[in-house]
């Protein structure tokens, strides 16, 4: 991880909290856990919630398919611009700010279904009616056999999750700052 990225990201976390959620970026180990459940040979279409410093979006640069559509979503305009200075020519990648509005971002994309949505949102200090809105736009958004595959730090969202989603795995994540739980949902 490079020095500027870990710097920025503590620099936006002690500036907004509620909006960036984690003191440092995903380690390898979240990382890994959180991507190793995606069909990157048939994933076309893949939306990121929560992109940060975009630890995630490079890997999923790195591993999708030439022709996929990856709609990323971050709100943070710091964080913005890291993502866009290390991906400035990737075709099928664009960055949009609010998570809430992602089928709209579909649909202006040609997306009709998405395959995979992977987040990094921290829904437990976002407000509640934001938390339902993202979580509907997800499920209106994925294809009826996609995933959606999200870390948390506690499991207080487990049961909400449970409640969208009739599928659910969970995997416990130590190696991270702090360690988290990852939920892998589906219909």
């Amino acid at each position: 991880m490079h020095f500027k990225e870990s710097m920025t990201f503590l620099k936006r976390f002690a500036s907004s909290p509620r909006r960036i959620g984690s003191v440092a970026p995903s380690s390898k180990f979240l990382t890994k856990a959180m991507l190793d459940r995606v069909d990157w040979k048939n994933a076309k279409y893949i939306a990121e919630l929560g992109a940060g410093t975009g630890v995630f979006t490079r890997e999923i640069v790195k591993l999708a398919r030439p022709d996929a559509k990856i709609l990323v979503f971050e709100i943070d305009p710091a964080l913005q611009k890291l993502i866009r200075e290390e991906h400035p020519e990737h075709r099928g990648l664009s960055i949009h700010s609010d998570a809430q509005e992602l089928v709209k971002y579909m649909n202006d994309n040609g997306i009709k279904h998405l395959d995979f949505v992977i987040s990094s949102l921290p829904f437990t200090v976002l407000p509640p009616k934001m938390t339902v809105r993202i979580l509907n736009a997800v499920i209106k958004a994925l294809k009826p056999e996609g995933h959606f595959v999200a870390y948390q730090y506690s499991s207080i969202m487990k049961h909400v999750l449970k409640k969208k989603f009739s599928n659910m795995k969970t995997r416990f994540v130590m190696f991270n700052v702090p360690p988290a739980f990852v939920y892998d949902c589906w219909r």
